[in-house]
């Protein structure tokens, strides 16, 4: 099940109960990708619950899909001080998550990020790839003061690797578990800290181990990925189409 922002909803209408049902919800089909406006159907409210529900067809490849709206009157008793939210099952695999994104993340990669998205989220694969491009190569000129404008992006990404600075986690995290560091002053009060410490700490060891151990597994397997897509599609353009999963299945 996958959260999705209110806004999502493009009509709203009423229902039984005096709640407002959606009507049309735009979002990006989970099974084609292809975005669109789902009509609803089969609305019912659950008051025990004040949970809204209904169903949807996408308008390109018909998959259906179910929505569900949690405080649900609290969209219609706009006093309310509860928050209405929306989930959706199945859930659109995120293609690119721009949600929160630190302030030093430079304009134009957002910008170029934006684009790629609503490229993706429109079913045009082909410009998808050609903006992906365009937006690697913005995140690593970034980190060129000058470039000679002729290196590849493989030249461009070398080139920037030392002003990147990724050890620059490590040596801050290294800081701050020095004598009276903050993190050192944290861990060494641990028979008193806090709900907000234990949490920070336990975020702390998420994002290492991602750091460290899932980052560099997934791009392993993403290349490995990129070499069995680049394998297929050399077959399809020698006409060999999917014989050797034909054969394998066999």
């Amino acid at each position: 099940m996958m959260q999705l922002d209110l806004d999502c909803i493009n009509r709203w209408i009423s229902g039984s109960n005096q709640i407002l049902y959606p009507a049309s919800i735009g979002i990006s089909c989970p099974e084609c990708s292809m975005r669109g406006a789902f009509t609803t159907k089969r609305r019912s409210y659950d008051d025990y619950r004040d949970t809204l529900s209904c169903s949807a067809n996408c308008p390109s490849c018909d998959i259906q899909v179910h929505f569900w709206i949690t405080n649900a009157i609290a969209q219609t008793r706009k006093n309310s001080e509860e928050i209405p939210h929306l989930f959706m099952m199945p859930g659109t695999i995120v293609a690119l998550d721009l949600r929160d994104l630190p302030e030093t993340v430079p304009p134009k990669v957002v910008e170029y990020c934006i684009s790629t998205v609503d490229v993706y989220a429109s079913g045009n694969l082909t410009a998808t790839t050609v903006l992906a491009k365009s937006t690697l190569e913005a995140i690593f000129d970034e980190h060129l003061p000058e470039r000679n404008g002729k290196s590849s992006l493989a030249e461009l990404i070398q080139e920037s690797t030392e002003s990147i600075g990724l050890k620059k986690p490590l040596l801050a995290l290294a800081n701050s578990l020095k004598p009276e560091g903050n993190l050192d002053s944290l861990l060494s009060s641990s028979q008193f800290t806090s709900k907000d410490g234990a949490d920070a700490i336990m975020s702390l060891l998420d994002r290492l181990i991602n750091y460290l151990y899932v980052l560099p597994n997934d791009f392993a397997k993403l290349d490995k990925q990129f070499a069995e897509l680049n394998r297929v599609a050399n077959l399809s353009r020698k006409g060999l189409g999917d014989e050797p999963y034909k054969q394998k299945a066999a």
